[in-house]
């Protein structure tokens, strides 16, 4: 497997990358621009990501900006079904207008508001499949 996390704090990257490790590939990017360079480049080198992690506050392009984009690249490429990315929000946004715009808009698995706990994420990833 393969993880894409997007999040502008490095902090983040470290602790999700150290801990989904064992489970899959983790690359990291700090924002939405660079995350759809990573995003196409997987997918051009057939080796796509199988779970992006994404936040939405973030400079340049917020998250859902970001998960709009990707989704339109998706299918732009011709991706659906089971070979789409799974999402999961990572953000300290908790109020009904994100949650529903991640569900219902970007097709998020999960929803995993910071500050979060190893506990705390790998049960979200194993209740929603990715794990």
């Amino acid at each position: 497997m393969r993880f894409l996390i997007i999040d502008d704090d490095e902090t983040v990257h470290m602790y999700l990358s150290k801990l989904l490790s064992p489970y899959a590939r983790c690359e990291t990017a700090f924002n939405g621009n660079e995350a759809i360079e990573l995003y196409r480049k997987a997918h051009d080198e057939d080796d796509p990501f199988d779970t992006i992690f994404m936040d939405i506050l973030m400079p340049e392009m917020d998250g859902h900006e970001a998960t709009k984009k990707l989704r339109d690249i998706e299918q732009e490429l011709k991706v659906d079904g089971p070979d789409e990315f799974k999402l999961v929000m990572i953000t300290s946004l908790k109020d009904t207008k994100n949650v529903s715009q991640a569900f219902f808009k970007g097709y998020a698995s999960c929803y995993i508001v910071k500050p979060f706990n190893k506990v705390q994420v790998m049960n979200e990833l194993r209740e929603n499949n990715i794990l």
